[in-house]
């Protein structure tokens, strides 16, 4: 069975979509769970007008669009924010011209309770900011620039070759062989971290920053266990968490104070 699951997720790991649909899900899932009854409303109404029937499926939008839309190109970029070696430390030179996903869930988070804007455009930003959160709390979306945050570091799982970031994207998550939504209930029974409340996007980068330049984060000889997988696997459900809580509260703050 273990076999078929990597063969399987392989196919998946080509792509190293953050946190691979499954923890983009899960963020949405859980931040649904907890928006205020007015918020949630109004998420319902945009993601409507964005032909989009639910939050959780509506964070994999910003992946699928720029891969299949050559329109929406121009947002790669804004996936992931780099950081050099030995310093997590944001400030704007680490992201040249706000292009960055720090400074984008920054436009959108404002964009999204924006009335002046069209429901069209503010749907859109709705779409970009829940996957954004997301994208920031995979450590490797904050990585280095010379590996592509680990898509240029090769790793051998099970005589089967990967990425490290496509290790964080999928292999750790559905290594445990959960549905989607069974994992979000694994992530809903963690303990709210006092960290939760901190809602500065630079600050989320700064601590995936933080994780990837652990020592033991790039394993050496580019191999893996189960080992590997079962000690980051708390950092991820970790970060999962936080993502959740984080995206309930951006939404919450941007749209219970502008109901009409």
């Amino acid at each position: 069975m273990r076999w078929k699951l990597c063969l399987v997720l392989l196919v998946v790991a080509t792509d190293a979509l953050a946190w691979g649909r499954t923890g983009h899900r899960i963020t949405g899932e859980l931040a649904a769970r907890q928006l205020e009854p007015a918020v949630r409303a109004e998420v319902d109404r945009l993601l409507a007008v964005g032909a989009q029937t639910s939050l959780a499926e509506a964070t994999i939008w910003a992946d699928a669009v720029r891969e299949t839309n050559p329109a929406y190109r121009w947002s790669t970029p804004l996936h992931w924010v780099n950081f050099p070696q030995g310093q997590c430390s944001y400030d704007v030179a680490t992201c040249p011209d706000g292009n960055c996903v720090v400074a984008a869930i920054e436009r959108y988070s404002a964009a999204i309770g924006d009335r002046q804007l069209a429901d069209a455009e503010r749907a859109i930003a709705l779409k970009f900011l829940i996957h954004f959160v997301g994208d920031v709390h995979q450590p490797l979306h904050a990585g280095y620039a010379a590996d592509r945050g680990g898509n240029d570091f090769q790793i051998n799982y099970l005589r089967a070759g990967w990425n490290l970031h496509s290790v964080w994207d999928t292999l750790i998550l559905e290594s445990l062989e959960l549905h989607w939504t069974a994992y979000s209930d694994r992530i809903a029974a963690l303990p709210r971290a006092a960290e939760a409340s901190e809602l500065n996007p630079r600050r989320w980068a700064e601590e995936s920053c933080e994780i990837v330049q652990r020592a033991d984060f790039y394993p050496p000889r580019n191999k893996i266990t189960a080992r590997y997988l079962d000690a980051m696997r708390p950092i991820a459900d970790a970060r999962l968490k936080l993502a959740t809580d984080r995206l309930a509260a951006v939404l919450n703050r941007e749209l219970a104070s502008r109901q009409k």
